[in-house]
């Protein structure tokens, strides 16, 4: 085999026939390997296949990405190995060359292996069955079973099994019995040529779902009810601007910005005009609730939503990706991993939420379900929508690059009072850190009396950030991790919000043995009891990852609310997820400057965008409803900007910020991550790569600037020790190449000591 290619090709005449493969196989790897086909398979292998090869002392599943008649360039022309076998479960999942394309198209924008992206676009039928070792006797075991001399008993008895079953014998049943004499055997077999042990994925069968199937959210879609909703004044234009961008039949780019209300009625609108000329749409948003709303809504309008997310079975998801391949659904609702659904003939690509940091995905691949739903809408020339109540400086940056069309569609009457309190000089603020200033319990005091709904949104769990010590100020943290643990006093216990470890609460300072540890910082469960004591005839609902854990919860809160059971809501933004079915007289953010002190460039959009999603909550102004926001920075243009209502201020000033500091959207960033259970080996690792990263810059004549390496935010996390190196780039390209090199020499270099050495292109969070 070899290692040669790196492209999705076909250079195979019609009249020839196909000799030679490249093959993925599913590792970290970021190149095909070449295989022979042999005699009895020529003819029967295409692009797209599942197929059993060798690879190393074992036989992995890989996937066919292209046929040649000759050996291709670069491999040798004897000695390549040869295809075991075509996988058993490939019939009907051959993938189609934009499939691949795709896949290959994912590993070189994010620098991920592209054995691994293959996994993206495999029907979930593939992932979600499980792994089936097999034994068969090989083309030399099969004439050998005759004359079993040369072979110790037990081989002998081995070898008749499988003789009598031509499609092998499970590794499970030969080896139940559990004795070493038999596995003994079997490994002998294979020694010798005469076994040879196969791994397949077998595949469950599924069946299609019920198209009034319930929901994750434990909803059932209605399908009976008429959707009539008047269409917003200030979207008016919207029908119009859609027929005119499906019309041109090419790739067109809009960003819509409006209230959740409006987005969702501009959606259906642009769904309803997409199916009539007869193509497809593609819906991607950054939660299950969020995609099941939709789905209920388009359904209510009398479409036929299908949905594809995490929240659905092996077996559903399995239905639902075999529909869109029969091209059964022309309308597919999903979270980030439908943006890979086979769905063709699209006209339209629609991204809710396009700023969702949950359309970024953590694990290797790390992809953006934004660009690639951007990049499928690209190559189908259909209709890209980025919809967002506060849209990405990203999508702005390229509004502003004449890249895409902006259609704002604010109505200024819906906007609530907002007033921006300053804490400095609240000084008869709570000596005890509630937060709940005057002001603020005047304005749940006004709310009570008129009964109607308060709520207090602060985006921080537990009870306090931290315990602090009194009288050395040491704060206790987490053993795995160089984070200080949250403090819940429902629970009395401690946790690391980061590897999620749960201890006791200690009775003294770990540094110094004082017994003077008090809780510093508040968070939802404080304010919640803070309020309960301040306000005992209120009935007070929390909302945070605490409180609802399930759909379930969700769904049970939703209903006390809607029966006006709740008057205080204290809760994070899972808030904004859920689609309250009541608008507040009265929104409090009792510290508003919680995300600003996070180190991440990104810190101070993320507040921005919390503070208008709490914004959205309240009532009109007409109608009574007023915003509190309280800040010890009354100055910062998230605040300045909240207060007039003018995000431009915001905009202005944040995307001066980034392109002075070049950071993203003004140019591209790749964040290096060296990790370790060996400290001193972590940062000899980390300064080796930086020093190769320095050497290939020098060609690229000051185009990359590379930064660090130095301790991430977090230095020890999950008891490995980290360094982080950032490379910014004018080409993103240029950057990963040079990323993926160097990453390569380093592994070489570094095959023992537990090191990992990760690549996030255009990360969303730095910590």
């Amino acid at each position: 085999m070899s290692d040669q290619r790196s492209s999705v090709s076909q250079p195979v005449s019609v009249a020839a026939v196909p000799a030679y493969v490249d093959v993925v196989v599913p590792r970290r790897l970021h190149h095909p390997f070449t295989y022979e086909i042999p005699a009895d398979l020529k003819g029967k292998v295409i692009i797209g296949q599942p197929v059993i090869v060798p690879f190393g002392s074992r036989n992995l599943q890989g996937l066919v990405v292209a046929v040649y008649a000759r050996p291709p360039q670069g491999a040798p022309n004897r000695g390549l190995k040869a295809i075991r076998s075509l996988a058993e479960a490939s019939q009907g999942h051959h993938l189609t060359p934009a499939q691949l394309d795709l896949s290959r198209w994912v590993a070189k924008r994010y620098a991920a292996p592209w054995g691994q992206c293959i996994k993206l676009i495999l029907p979930p039928v593939h992932q979600a069955g499980r792994i089936q070792s097999r034994y068969l006797l090989t083309e030399q075991g099969l004439a050998y079973r005759s004359s079993v001399g040369g072979v110790g008993e037990v081989e002998a008895q081995v070898l008749q099994r499988l003789s009598r079953r031509p499609k092998g014998i499970t590794a499970a049943t030969l080896e139940r019995d559990g004795k070493s004499s038999v596995i003994s055997a079997l490994r002998a077999l294979i020694r010798k040529g005469l076994v040879l042990r196969r791994e397949d994925v077998v595949l469950h069968r599924a069946s299609r779902p019920k198209k009034n199937a319930t929901n994750r959210m434990g909803q059932a879609p209605s399908a009976g009810l008429a959707f009539d909703v008047p269409p917003p004044i200030e979207a008016a234009s919207w029908p119009a601007t859609m027929e005119e961008a499906l019309s041109r039949d090419t790739f067109v780019s809009l960003l819509v910005q409006g209230v959740r209300d409006t987005r969702v009625w501009c959606l259906v609108q642009a769904a309803r005009e997409t199916i009539r000329r007869g193509r497809s749409v593609l819906v991607i948003t950054g939660d299950v609730e969020n995609a099941s709303r939709l789905a209920g809504v388009l359904t209510a309008a009398g479409e036929h939503p299908r949905l594809l997310h995490s929240g659905l079975s092996a077996k559903e998801r399995a239905a639902m990706w075999q529909a869109v391949q029969d091209r059964s659904a022309t309308i597919l609702i999903g979270t980030r991993m439908a943006v890979f659904a086979p769905i063709e003939g699209l006209g339209l690509v629609w991204v809710e939420g396009e700023d969702d940091p949950s359309l970024k995905e953590e694990q290797v691949p790390r992809y953006h379900a934004r660009e690639v739903a951007q990049r499928r809408a690209v190559c189908d020339r259909a209709v890209l929508v980025l919809a967002s109540n506060h849209p990405s400086l990203e999508s702005w940056s390229a509004v502003r690059q004449g890249q895409m069309t902006a259609c704002v569609y604010r109505d200024p009457a819906a906007c609530p009072n907002v007033q921006i309190i300053d804490r400095k000089e609240q000084s008869n603020e709570q000596s005890s850190g509630t937060l709940l200033s005057p002001p603020l319990c005047d304005g749940i005091r006004e709310a009570l009396r008129q009964k109607a709904l308060a709520i207090l949104f602060l985006n921080r769990k537990g009870f306090a950030s931290v315990l602090h010590c009194r009288d050395c100020g040491a704060m206790p943290q987490c053993d795995a991790c160089s984070v200080a643990v949250t403090f819940y006093k429902r629970h009395n216990h401690v946790r690391c919000h980061y590897c999620g470890r749960v201890k006791p609460v200690p009775d003294h300072c770990l540094q110094c043995h004082s017994l003077k540890l008090e809780p510093v910082g508040a968070g939802t469960e404080r304010i919640e009891e803070s309020v309960r004591r301040m306000f005992p005839q209120a009935r007070v609902g929390r909302v945070d990852g605490e409180t609802i854990r399930r759909p379930a919860d969700a769904q049970a809160f939703q209903h006390l609310l809607a029966a006006g059971e709740i008057d205080i809501v204290v809760g994070t933004q899972m808030l904004f997820r859920l689609s309250l079915p009541r608008q507040a007289s009265f929104v409090a953010v009792p510290d508003a400057d919680a995300g600003l002190h996070i180190p991440d460039f990104r810190s101070a959009e993320r507040t921005y965008h919390g503070l208008v999603d709490a914004v959205e909550l309240a009532k009109p102004a007409h109608a009574g409803g007023a915003v509190l926001v309280q800040t010890r920075f009354t100055d910062h243009p998230a605040m300045v900007a909240l207060a007039h209502g003018d995000e431009s201020v915001f905009l202005e000033q944040e995307l001066s910020f980034r392109q002075m500091l070049q950071y993203p959207p003004s140019t591209h960033l790749v964040r290096l991550d060296v990790s370790g259970t060996v400290e001193p080996a972590v940062a000899r690792a980390a300064d080796r790569w930086a020093t190769l990263l320095r050497t290939e810059v020098a060609r690229h004549k000051g185009e990359i600037i590379i930064l660090g390496p130095s301790p991430s935010p977090y230095a020890l996390a999950r008891g490995r020790y980290c360094r982080q190196i950032l490379v910014k780039s004018i080409s993103v390209e240029a950057g990963s190449e040079m990323v993926v090199r160097t990453r390569e020499i380093l592994e070489r270099e570094s095959r023992q000591g537990g090191l990992r050495f990760d690549i996030d292109v255009e990360p969303v969070a730095m910590t």
